[in-house]
């Protein structure tokens, strides 16, 4: 089971209870168990509200919540200038300051902190799920660990890097058995990046192909923005750039766009193909 959920918010207080509604909506749905949508809904708050007060040179933000059967992953990104966690001192209990870094930290079973030059700032929290007897997710949960061989489970760090290795290497076949077993085709890292994009950069066509015929989203971002037709351009894998395309790859999307990464690496032939004035050759 997977379910993503991303949502592009003002810098606004107003965004902070219209996150966490619809975030908690879908957990109640799937029968998560309440003390941990509790400890959820004070960690979203707490990313969300150090977004606001602290991203001054972003308009927007954007959460990005993913439930995988037994786990779910906040990701708030923001455009600011972004911070280093580390050095924030350890805050007086008795004082505001800081106390949204300590709650986090408090309340979520792994915290991660990263900054991007002249991008902003990420926060990424996992909290373990739990759900109630005879519940939705408790159901898709059993059914999806159920048909995952070789004695691990869909959220198997263990597992998680096989399949990403085999992304990278062009192991169509061995990354397809595990997709057909129910592994989610838009599987994800710690940054986002999806089995496509770790394909598509590492010039890998045929898995590309398999991977987007099964439904894997070409336009699917990772934690920066990055698309996997961006990368394709950059590592000027023309083959790949012709199959994204084909999938319905938009290279006027994300920042930099592919057409922006085309003109930047002063690929004339591609940047004629994603202006329309020469089409790819069949």
């Amino acid at each position: 089971m997977e379910i993503t959920m991303d949502l592009v918010l003002p810098r606004d207080v107003a965004s902070v209870p219209a996150t966490r509604k619809l975030l908690d909506a879908a957990l109640a749905a799937l029968g998560v168990e309440g003390h941990i949508r509790d400890d959820i809904e004070m960690m979203l708050t707490e990313a969300c509200t150090n977004v606001i007060k602290h991203a001054e040179h972003g308009a927007d933000y954007t959460v990005r919540a993913m439930i995988q059967d037994l786990r779910c992953v906040i990701k708030v990104i923001d455009s600011g200038t972004g911070f280093d966690a580390a050095r924030v001192p350890a805050p007086d209990p008795s004082a505001e300051q800081g106390r949204g870094l300590m709650i986090m930290r408090a309340l979520a079973d792994d915290v991660r902190f990263a900054s991007f030059p002249e991008d902003g700032a990420l926060v990424a929290l996992e909290k373990r799920l739990a759900y109630g007897e005879d519940s939705l997710g408790g159901l898709l949960t059993a059914e999806s660990e159920a048909t995952v061989g070789d004695g691990f489970r869909l959220g198997s760090d263990e597992l998680a890097a096989r399949l990403f290795e085999m992304a990278r290497a062009g192991d169509t076949q061995g990354l397809l058995s595990h997709v057909n077993d129910g592994v989610p085709v838009n599987l994800s890292d710690h940054r986002g990046e999806t089995l496509l994009m770790h394909a598509a950069c590492h010039g890998h066509v045929e898995t590309v192909r398999a991977l987007t015929l099964r439904g894997a989203d070409p336009d699917r971002a990772d934690d920066r923005g990055h698309r996997p037709l961006t990368g394709a351009v950059f590592k000027r894998e023309t083959e790949v750039v012709r199959v994204l395309l084909e999938a319905g790859a938009d290279p006027r999307a994300g920042s930099p766009s592919a057409a922006d990464t085309a003109r930047l690496v002063g690929d004339t032939e591609l940047l004629a193909w994603f202006e329309g004035t020469a089409p790819p050759p069949a």
